[in-house]
C-alpha cells in the first residue's frame, strides 16, 4: 500500500497556497494561481465586516467578528477579481465557533473589499472566499459555505460567493479537488478532472517543506520539529548571505528587516502583528545567540533595537568568521530557539536584544 510522504500540518497548507501564487516556485510545484494571473497582495490582512452588516447579523441573532483575516488575499487585476484563502485541516458546521470568523469573511462582498483596500473602480470589482480543506473535506465545507452563506441573506446582508477545494495528499503528490458545486473562479480548478488537479509531483519520500515561504507560524503553532528546523536553517542561511558579503568593509550595519526579508521573501507582505511578532522575535533569539559566538572570535558588534552594527572589522577578524559561518558547527547550528523563554508566540521578549 503506498503511504503519502508527509502529514499535512495547517503550515503546509499556506505554504502550498503561496506557492500557487508565486512568481517563481520550486520546480515541482504547478503555480496555478499565478499563472491565471493571481497575484500576492497581503498575508493575513485584517478585515473590518461592513457596519450595516454587523447590525443586520446581531438583529438576526447571529454570531459574527468585527474583523476578520484570512490566510491569503490575491488580486487578478485583468478580471477585476479578488480572492480570499483560509485554510483549514477540516470542515466544520454552522454552530462552530469558527462560524464567526466565517460570517465575516462571507460579509465582505467584492466591491467593499476592493474599496477597504483601495483599488480604483470598487465597484466593479468581484470577491470569492476559498476554503482550502484536508482531503475528503471539500463537501462538508461547501455545505456549511452554503448554510452560512443563506443565513446572512436571510438577514439581508450582501456576501461574496464562496467555495470550497479539498488539499489531497498522495504517493505521488498534491492533489486540489474543488466541490462539484463550488465554481471556483480558476478556470484550471472549474475544468478539474476526476481525482482532481495535480499541483506539486512528489517523488517517493521527498519532502516540500524545506522550500517553505514561511517556515514558522507562531499563530499556527510552533510544536512541529522539522518546521523548526527549516526556520534554523533559513536563519543561518541568511546571516552567512548577510554578513559574509560585507566582511570586506571595516565597519557595517545589518537591519533586522534585511534579516527577516532575507528569511522569508514575503515578510513584507505579512500582516498578522501576533505571528509577525512571534516570528520576529524567534529570529531575534537565534541572531543574538549567534552574535554571541562571534563575539567569541574577536568580533566587535554593537546591539541595536533595529539592526545590529559590525565595527573594526581586521582582515584576521573577517578571515575567521568566514571560517565560523562555514563551519560544521554553525551549520548544525546548537542552539536552542525552543526553550520555555521563547516558545509559542515569543510575545515575552522583549523588542530589543
Amino acid at each position: 500500500m503506498n503511504k503519502t510522504p508527509f502529514t499535512p500540518t495547517p503550515l503546509f497548507q499556506l505554504n502550498l497556497m503561496l506557492f500557487l501564487t508565486w512568481p517563481a516556485p520550486p520546480s515541482f510545484v504547478e503555480p496555478l494561481f499565478h499563472r491565471e494571473g493571481f497575484a500576492l497582495r497581503s498575508i493575513a490582512p485584517p478585515i473590518g465586516v461592513p457596519l450595516e452588516a454587523l447590525a443586520r447579523a446581531q438583529a438576526a441573532d447571529l454570531s459574527i467578528q468585527p474583523t476578520a483575516s484570512p490566510e491569503l488575499l490575491l488580486e487578478q487585476s485583468s478580471q477585476q477579481q479578488l480572492l480570499l484563502i483560509e485554510c483549514k485541516k477540516s470542515s466544520f458546521g454552522p454552530a462552530s465557533s469558527t462560524s464567526k470568523q466565517v460570517r465575516a469573511l462571507l460579509a465582505c462582498p467584492g466591491p467593499y473589499l476592493a474599496e477597504r483596500i483601495g483599488v480604483a473602480a470598487a465597484m466593479d470589482w468581484k470577491g470569492y472566499l476559498l476554503y482550502a480543506v484536508g482531503g475528503e473535506q471539500e463537501g462538508p465545507m461547501q455545505d456549511a459555505l452554503q448554510a452560512l452563506s443563506q443565513e446572512l441573506y436571510t438577514a439581508r446582508i450582501s456576501t461574496a460567493d464562496s467555495g470550497a477545494m479539498g488539499i489531497h495528499v498522495r504517493a505521488d503528490g498534491v492533489y486540489l479537488s474543488p466541490d462539484a458545486s463550488s465554481n471556483i473562479p480558476v478556470q484550471a480548478l472549474q475544468q478539474a478532472p476526476t481525482g482532481g488537479v495535480r499541483v506539486m509531483a512528489l517523488e517517493e519520500g521527498e519532502d516540500p517543506r524545506p522550500l517553505y515561504l514561511i517556515p514558522l507560524d507562531p499563530s499556527i503553532g510552533v510544536d512541529d520539529p522539522v518546521e523548526r528546523q527549516v526556520l534554523e536553517e533559513r536563519v543561518r542561511q541568511a546571516l552567512t548571505s548577510l554578513i559574509g558579503s560585507r566582511l570586506d568593509m571595516p565597519s557595517f550595519e545589518v537591519t533586522m528587516d534585511e534579516t527577516l526579508t532575507a528569511v522569508t521573501e514575503v515578510w513584507h507582505l505579512w500582516e498578522d502583528s501576533q505571528a509577525t511578532r512571534g516570528f520576529r522575535n524567534a529570529v531575534r533569539a537565534y541572531v543574538k545567540e549567534a552574535l554571541r559566538q562571534m563575539r567569541k572570535l574577536g568580533a566587535h558588534i554593537d546591539l541595536r533595537p533595529h539592526h545590529f552594527a559590525f565595527t573594526q572589522v581586521t582582515p584576521k577578524t573577517a578571515r575567521d568568521l568566514r571560517r565560523y559561518l562555514d563551519s560544521v558547527a554553525f551549520r548544525r547550528g546548537e542552539i536552542d530557539l525552543w526553550s520555555k523563554a521563547v516558545q509559542l508566540d515569543f510575545s515575552s521578549l522583549a523588542e530589543g536584544w
